[in-house]
């Protein structure tokens, strides 16, 4: 085992499974290896899945070679890291007499009991953007149920979870579909937002380029709203704010039902703007000077 750096600050909390979400490869690479690196050097033991070529051989996958940190080269060899290819789970959870989802939640369990029963302080499980359609409801609802699965493990363990979500790879729907199932913690380009205390905070910039995934994000946030509940959203660190991200905020708004609001605390000043021009409804309010 490696020198323990003591369990990661939020091991096992709600914020501890976040999307990872790169417009390219090499980006999506980039993040994967410093997260992978970061988990190795607190001691946790890693469990990654990913694809492999036609031949199979994980020494062939990006993380074994010169793109991969040295650190995460010696745990493959040291078994601090282990890597199981998507095709080969696949067959596990398709040969599981309990179901495809229900096998999957099994293997993830498995391998964190396993983990913590040789004695490693805390557990860190990535994948690569899984390429599903996500074509009709049944389908996002099943993929909904499989990371509910990591919810659960990360409510009762130190684990922390990176789902990696890869723009080039998927098609609209599911890049909409996963930023709504992951809308607690998601990581993009430019901007980021957290689930922290009940309160959606988010953080960066929101243009044009990420309004798409911006609105996945929102939607699967009200979705998981019981009716009645308002979204507090805290926009306090949020520098800019274009027009498409606000009339998204102004839609979501008017689609609701009457008897909840989003509440918008510490907008930036241009979106306050942009809301008035916009014809903000009564069920998105504006609070000010609340940063708590």
């Amino acid at each position: 085992m490696t020198v323990d750096a003591g369990p990661r600050p939020d091991a096992g909390s709600p914020r501890a499974h976040v999307l990872q979400v790169a417009d390219n490869d090499h980006a999506r690479r980039v993040g994967a290896a410093a997260w992978v690196d970061r988990e190795l050097a607190f001691g946790a033991k890693v469990f990654y899945k990913g694809w492999l070529g036609d031949d199979g051989r994980v020494e062939k996958h990006w993380i074994a070679g010169p793109e991969g940190t040295r650190r995460t080269r010696e745990a493959l060899r040291s078994g601090q890291l282990e890597f199981l290819d998507f095709p080969t789970l696949i067959a596990r959870c398709e040969d599981a007499s309990e179901g495809f989802t229900a096998g999957l939640h099994r293997i993830q369990t498995e391998e964190l009991d396993r983990a913590l029963a040789e004695g490693w302080p805390s557990v860190a499980m990535t994948q690569e953007s899984p390429r599903r359609e996500l074509a009709d409801d049944a389908e996002v609802a099943e993929f909904a149920r499989q990371e509910g699965g990591y919810d659960a493990l990360v409510a009762r363990a130190p684990l922390r979870v990176l789902c990696q979500l890869d723009t080039t790879v998927e098609n609209e729907v599911h890049v909409f579909e996963s930023l709504g199932v992951h809308h607690r913690h998601v990581v993009d380009t430019g901007w980021d937002v957290a689930l922290d205390d009940g309160r959606w905070r988010l953080r960066g910039d929101l243009d044009a380029h990420v309004a798409r995934r911006f609105g996945g994000a929102l939607a699967g946030a009200l979705r998981e709203k019981s009716t009645g509940a308002d979204l507090h959203v805290d926009l306090a660190d949020v520098g800019f704010v274009d027009v498409a991200c606000a009339q998204l905020l102004v839609h979501a708004a008017r689609a609701e039902p009457e008897c909840r609001r989003i509440v918008l605390h510490d907008p930036p000043r241009l979106l306050r703007r942009l809301l008035d021009v916009l014809q903000r409804p009564a069920s998105l309010v504006v609070v000010d000077g609340d940063r708590s």
